[in-house]
């Protein structure tokens, strides 16, 4: 047990993570890092981080139990297809942007694309978040870019969210904000539903990883094999230091490798790390090789990282539109499939580079998410078996 007895620190710092775990941003180490921030000044930093590390796989293991029962569609999901609607119709939508109103106001206009004139904006923001995993409904704030909020502005979000099926409450006054009635429900697939169990007796090593990963400097390996080391971006290799050798360690599509010659599959890096070898795991069927970027400021990935097809289509999800957003998904036979938020739509390609040309054609969500499918569960490219692909010279 931490030696920070004040229960009601203890409150704070539960509520705090519980919080940040339904938001559904951020994965494990950075809400541990993000609750040490927010707790700053109440107790001592070692002390902090600590508390944080024995909440956040309790309150992790929680979400993920909750949300074997949910729908297949949640409110979440509705909230976010008719964000990216209103989007990809000039009304920049934003999803927990900033971490209140004044900044998200201040901020959104940076969202919008010079060649890509944006008429207005929609955002909820980061406390807005929190109030409605708690249980309190959504409100979200909107208007033109540099102007005051028109009725009309209000009217196009209003009816994008009641078109996917979500109760709302607005009074018709531009002045007032608009209210959603969202039963909070965001998944996590992937490393964002990683954890890792506290262990206050397990000593800490050395982490030294090459440019193209940030990791904390000293991790716990129960830590380290759990949370970074599956997700190890292609090429980047990371030294680990302990009471033994140093060994440093690479990913190669499902396996790691240490540099004595050691291997196991992507998630028994443990096992490496404590001297041991399982050459003969089996490949991991499904997985994508995935690298992205999501403009103007958002996440990316580069070099790519290795993603099961549930988290690759949760980063297709909340790609910004008329940003030039980007993601490219190859398979295990290399099969490509890339795609890009454009001025004019969703371009989806699958290139050709034998001789210089791609397979592609402006496509809808939808058969993004169908061929992206494809990719993980066929191990192919379906692109050219979309209605209107047509294949063209680079």
């Amino acid at each position: 047990m931490p030696s920070v007895q004040n229960e009601e620190l203890a409150r704070t710092a539960a509520d705090h993570v519980r919080r940040a775990v339904a938001r559904g941003g951020f994965p494990c180490a950075a809400i541990v890092d993000d609750t040490v921030e927010y707790l700053d000044g109440q107790g001592e930093p070692d002390d902090l981080r600590a508390l944080a590390w024995q909440l956040v796989g309790p309150a992790f293991a929680a979400h993920l139990d909750a949300q074997r029962g949910w729908p297949a569609r949640t409110d979440s999901d509705r909230l976010t297809d008719a964000f990216r609607a209103l989007d990809a119709a000039g009304i920049v939508a934003r999803e927990d942007f900033t971490c209140c109103q004044n900044c998200g106001v201040t901020d959104i206009g940076d969202q919008a694309h010079d060649t890509m004139p944006a008429r207005g904006y929609v955002f909820y923001h980061q406390q807005d978040a929190e109030r409605c995993a708690e249980g309190g409904g959504l409100y979200l704030a909107y208007g033109l870019l540099g102007q005051p909020a028109t009725a009309e502005i209000g009217e196009e979000i209003v009816a994008a969210l009641r078109a996917e099926g979500l109760q709302v409450d607005w009074s018709g006054s531009p002045g007032q904000r608009i209210h959603v009635r969202v039963d909070w429900a965001r998944r996590r697939h992937g490393r964002m539903a990683a954890y890792a169990p506290y262990d206050p007796a397990e000593p800490e090593l050395a982490v030294h990883a090459a440019k193209g990963r940030r990791l904390a400097p000293r991790m716990t390996a129960t830590a380290l094999s759990m949370l970074e080391l599956p997700w190890l971006p292609q090429g980047v290799a990371v030294r680990v230091e302990g009471d033994g050798a140093p060994v440093e360690l690479r990913r190669e599509r499902s396996r790691l490798f240490s540099d004595d010659g050691r291997s196991v599959g992507r998630f028994d890096g443990l096992r490496l790390l404590n001297g041991g070898d399982d050459p003969q795991a089996p490949d991991e069927p499904g997985m994508l090789e995935v690298t992205y970027e999501s403009q103007p400021d958002g996440p990316s990935a580069f070099p790519s990282v290795p993603m099961a097809l549930p988290e690759a289509l949760d980063v297709l999800r909340r790609l910004p539109t008329r940003t030039n957003s980007w993601l490219c998904a190859v398979s295990a036979a290399e099969a490509v499939v890339q795609l890009r938020w454009e001025k004019d739509g969703l371009w989806l390609e699958t290139p050709h580079p034998e001789d210089a040309t791609s397979t592609g054609k402006y496509a809808t969500y939808d058969e993004a998410v169908r061929v992206l499918t494809i990719l993980a569960t066929e191990d192919r490219s379906a692109l050219a078996e979309l209605d209107g692909a047509a294949r063209r010279p680079w």
